[in-house]
């Protein structure tokens, strides 16, 4: 079968690009042709994600420090992703939280897209997004977000098959493109992430990128109130001067910037619990989290609601506020989740291996369907 794979842009290797990673193996035998809006991929992720395959990319390559200033290029992604003209596939694979879903293609190829959300900052999170700028509560940037909701429901249409990586996202697909998807939960590490059965040191763990959304500084004004609970912070970005900030003279809160697989996941095995309190569409993170057997308080929203059992791997919280991660982390301290083979055990239900499986079989039955052979 030749394949094209298409990904919105390559920057950073997150979980959209594991699961570009992923397909890429399922048709690694086939040599599949890769395509996207620009690469700046490092040699370490372009070997293990990309398995070292040129891409086909946009005249966004060329663009100085692209990967700093991409969204600012947001008006130009439409045009640019339909200048793509795929022909002589047996089979196009998107993998798109953007605009790679649009690319040009010829319609009587077969068009399967896998789809981590609707663009958030146009359609049902727009809101969220307009708390960071003040220049979006504009009349033309309100204008301007219409005018991407209309192109990106019209070329919803090129698409034959949509796969949704959570029920909540198979949902907003049907609210904002009127259509129907299958769910195929996206893949995650766990046997990277091992089970830990051992004792669990006096702090609760908050991990991930330092960006508005992912609500980090939440859960540090939460424990700014709990001065005798410790929390501890891996992660670093470019919100990281506000957190060094609110963080000082705090003594029950440590921040340790980056950290290498290997000691993060140390630390993930010693931890009490793991806060999350972002809306996410599906979190892989927090999968990894229960991977280790290690209990997570978690957002009661998206794909939280399907990958974290309450009270058995985990507890919910129902919003972002202090005093819900508060109330959680009472919860926890009251009822503590001890037995760490079970969590563990329900986090193996989203390995890499079952989703490579659930996607070829997806994209066999499409091909039959489809070409009718």
């Amino acid at each position: 079968m030749k394949v094209a794979i298409i990904h919105d842009w390559f920057k950073a290797n997150g979980g959209a690009e594991k699961v570009a990673g992923d397909i890429i193996d399922v048709y690694l035998a086939e040599n599949p042709d890769l395509y996207s809006l620009f690469d700046k991929f490092k040699d370490k992720d372009r070997k293990s994600i990309l398995r070292n395959l040129p891409v086909n990319t946009s005249l966004l390559q060329n663009l100085p420090m692209i990967e700093k200033v991409y969204q600012g290029t947001l008006p130009l992604m439409p045009w640019l992703i339909e200048r793509f003209n795929l022909k002589g596939y047996d089979a196009i694979i998107s993998t798109s939280h953007a605009v790679a879903k649009s690319i040009g293609c010829d319609k009587n190829i077969l068009n399967i897209c896998y789809c981590h959300t609707p663009m958030r900052f146009a359609w049902d999170m727009m809101d969220d997004y307009k708390e960071q700028h003040k220049f979006t509560n504009s009349f033309l940037y309100n204008a301007f977000m219409k005018r991407m909701r209309d192109w990106d429901k019209r070329t919803a249409e090129k698409v034959h098959y949509f796969i949704a990586n959570s029920h909540h996202i198979k949902n907003r697909i049907k609210n904002c493109y009127g259509r129907d998807a299958t769910v195929i939960y996206p893949p995650v590490r766990v046997e990277k992430f091992e089970l830990y059965e051992g004792a669990r040191q006096d702090y609760y763990l908050a991990l991930g990128r330092f960006v508005p959304y992912k609500k980090i500084d939440l859960i540090v004004k939460s424990f700014l109130k709990m001065p005798d609970k410790k929390l501890v912070l891996i992660g670093e970005g470019y919100g990281s001067r506000k957190f060094a900030d609110l963080i000082q003279g705090a003594t029950n809160i440590e921040w340790l910037g980056y950290q290498p697989d290997d000691e993060m996941i140390r630390y993930i095995q010693q931890a009490k619990a793991c806060i999350f309190a972002a809306k996410e569409d599906f979190g892989i993170q927090c999968v990894e989290v229960q991977a280790c057997g290690t209990p997570v308080i978690a957002l009661d929203y998206g794909g939280y609601q399907e990958t974290v059992v309450n009270g058995v791997t985990g507890y919910h919280f129902p919003d972002q506020t202090e005093e819900a991660v508060i109330g959680a982390v009472k919860k926890l301290e009251a009822n503590y989740l001890n037995d760490a083979a079970a969590i563990s055990r329900h986090a193996e239900k989203f390995s890499s291996e079952r989703f490579k499986r659930e996607i070829k079989d997806f994209v066999n039955k499409c091909h039959h369907e489809f070409y009718g052979h």
